[in-house]
């Protein structure tokens, strides 16, 4: 036996090494934990996730829940993460480290479409966090990215996979065809149902139905057939109802969420926002 312990010994002392530690922020070990010590360790357990925001850290330090009615969400993936704002999209490189380390690259870049003022302070704010992330840390389905004195800046919750056929939406945003989504008290009587391919529903005073075409997040929605009837009330409602059959028609792509749905044009602008019905 302490031959055979020595001749081990003297094995390993040329050509055996220590196991190299589980990639950090998972809480899912492999089976198989051998990494290329010249390769970044890949950050197991935040990318390739679509991460919704629940709460974030306030101007004055209080924790904030996300607006009813909007999503803001980020992805992590190969480097790049990118996301709603709420209202725009942003984009953004990222590096990785051990022990959990996330620096997002200076100069978070976004589109630029109005947004009403709540909306838009929640996205200001989101926008500054953002830099300020240094590391991040993830129990079950739920993420959360700290600064540099390891202080809670956002906390996301791992979204669940819906489907577009067979649901129904209550708009929460429309965009006016002139730089801005706006939001109204008439603005819920927007509707949508997606069937296998037709969408339908009211579009605020009369009812509208369209075929469509979806494949992957491309969205495409043909011209609407509507009923002809006038509505007085609520003030401006014939407007509102065209602009919203306008921002139909420039649609380009979707983000389907849990209780969430956003369309926006070829640019990646909001055309229109919807609660679900019943939310």
């Amino acid at each position: 036996m302490k031959t055979l312990t020595l001749l081990m010994l003297m094995v390993c002392g040329s050509g055996c090494s220590a196991a190299p530690d589980q990639p950090p922020g998972s809480d899912f070990p492999g089976a198989d934990n051998r990494v290329d010590a010249r390769q970044p360790i890949a950050p197991a357990g935040l990318e390739n996730v679509d991460w919704q925001l629940r709460e974030y850290l306030g101007d004055a330090g209080e924790t904030l829940a996300v607006l009813p009615g909007t999503t803001v969400d980020a992805r992590f993936s190969n480097g790049q993460v990118g996301g709603s704002t709420g209202c725009n999209r942003f984009f953004a490189s990222y590096t990785h480290a051990e022990n959990n380390r996330l620096v997002l690259a200076p100069g978070i870049g976004a589109t630029r479409m109005a947004c009403p003022e709540a909306i838009a302070r929640q996205e200001q704010r989101y926008l500054a966090l953002l830099p300020l992330v240094a590391s991040w840390r993830r129990h079950d389905d739920t993420l959360q990215l700290l600064d540099k004195d390891r202080e809670l800046l956002l906390e996301y919750t791992a979204a669940r996979p819906v489907q577009l056929d067979g649901s129904s939406w209550q708009a929460s945003g429309i965009n006016n065809g002139r730089g801005g989504v706006v939001s109204g008290r008439s603005t819920g009587l927007a509707t949508a149902t997606f069937t296998s391919e037709t969408i339908s529903g009211s579009a605020g005073c009369n009812s509208f139905s369209a075929t469509y075409q979806a494949k992957g997040n491309r969205l495409t929605i043909g011209p609407a057939a509507t009923t002809r009837k006038h509505c007085a009330e609520p003030e401006g409602i014939m407007q509102q109802e065209q602009e919203y059959l306008d921002a139909l028609a420039r649609v380009h792509t979707f983000t389907l969420k849990t209780g969430r749905l956003e369309l926006r044009d070829e640019n990646g602008a909001l055309q229109v926002s919807y609660r679900a019905q019943g939310d």
